[in-house]
């Protein structure tokens, strides 16, 4: 088997919970510029779901966010339950450092995880098209990629450092873009013009991020990864809903 093909297995199955049989955290970290296409291929598969469901907006909107859970095994959920204890806490420094690493949830935690969950839910009650939920899964998981890029890794070793520092690469920039844009102007031509703007705003929130993690903790982890790509894919569908 090519490396490459490895390496993206191994990406999906550590961003998702699709049954593969590579699981290399090494060869995953290594294409994570690949990962707008695991973001397309969660966007189909609960647009597909969208698509066959027929009950009442409640239902619907129950059975997209578990689906939702369930294909992505709660994995980002998780990163901004613990940087949401970290942003409630108000602390900088080691402070948030030590609250970020502790493996117990606090209230902050519980309180902005059950908001982004309605929101979430609230969002999928509402939507109208396949179109929106794609785009929120590949613009939620290009910005994991994108804040990846741009952030300082942490000093210790961890998943997150891995990634982080195998991102930092100028020539996987370029091909990470490249694939991101073609599936966005794929999705302007079959849709409407009005996603791209969605697009643009949700990844306003990646510079953000960005410097509320530097001021607290001088570095991004894969907490920080987390939080950004479960925050941007959920602002992203509540735009398109708003829209």
């Amino acid at each position: 088997m090519k490396k490459s093909i490895r390496g993206f297995l191994s990406l999906l199955s550590f961003l998702t919970t699709i049954p593969v049989r590579q699981n290399s955290i090494e060869d995953a970290s290594e294409y994570f510029y690949l990962s707008p296409i695991i973001g397309l291929i969660e966007g189909i598969i609960i647009s597909l779901i969208f698509l066959f469901i027929r009950f009442n907006f409640i239902i619907n909107g129950s059975i997209l966010l578990a689906s939702h859970l369930i294909l992505t095994g709660g994995l980002n959920l998780d990163g901004f339950a613990d940087y949401s204890d970290v942003i409630g806490s108000r602390k900088f420094g080691e402070e948030a450092e030590r609250i970020l690493k502790d493996p117990r949830k606090g209230s902050f935690a519980i309180i902005f995880t059950s908001l982004i969950i309605i929101i979430k839910f609230a969002s999928f009650s509402n939507i109208k098209s396949v179109f929106p939920i794609i785009l929120s899964y590949v613009t939620g998981i290009e910005s994991g990629y994108l804040i990846s890029y741009f952030s300082n890794p942490p000093k210790y070793q961890g998943l997150g450092s891995m990634f982080i520092k195998s991102s930092k690469s100028k020539r996987k920039l370029l091909y990470n873009l490249t694939i991101y844009l073609i599936i966005i102007v794929a999705l302007i031509f079959i849709s409407n013009s009005k996603y791209f703007l969605i697009s643009l705003v949700s990844l306003l929130l990646i510079p953000i991020i960005l410097y509320d993690s530097n001021k607290r903790l001088g570095y991004t982890n894969g907490d920080v990864i987390g939080f950004t790509i479960e925050t941007v894919e959920t602002v992203s569908l509540l735009i398109s809903v708003i829209i």
